[in-house]
């Protein structure tokens, strides 16, 4: 299994009716994604981010088929204008010793597939995580 999470704080300009809409947009992907397994969406507890989304996937074939389908496309239009700061990071009980380089490489394949995701995450102040070259 491989727990993808996400981690962002808004900008202070976002308001919160479109901090809702990009929630709702996580909520969204977790409900219509066949991939995710599980998912949850909230408040960031005990950390420097506001919000945080966890989705569960089984294998880098799910993974894949998460960051690329259509909701998580339509969730990165409608919120990353909004971010300020953001980490992605994946979390898995498989024991192969190459997962991580095989994760990156999805994200890194994600962002070939649809450069102008890759321009929006690029402008997002503060961005660390998978499939990140900055």
């Amino acid at each position: 299994m491989i727990h993808h999470i996400c981690r962002v704080t808004m900008r202070a300009t976002a308001t919160p009716d479109q901090i809702e809409a990009a929630l709702e947009g996580w909520r969204n992907q977790g409900r219509s994604n066949p991939a995710i397994k599980s998912f949850i969406v909230g408040r960031d507890h005990g950390g420097d981010y506001t919000y945080s989304a966890v989705f569960v996937v089984e294998d880098l074939d799910g993974l894949f088929a998460y960051l690329t389908h259509p909701t998580t496309y339509q969730t990165d239009h409608l919120g990353l204008n909004l971010v300020d700061r953001m980490e992605i990071f994946d979390v898995s009980d498989d024991e192969d010793p190459d997962l991580n380089s095989k994760i990156q490489e999805l994200h890194r394949r994600r962002n070939e597939l649809n450069p102008q995701i890759a321009d929006m995450l690029a402008g997002v102040p503060s961005y660390t995580g998978s499939g990140v070259d900055r």
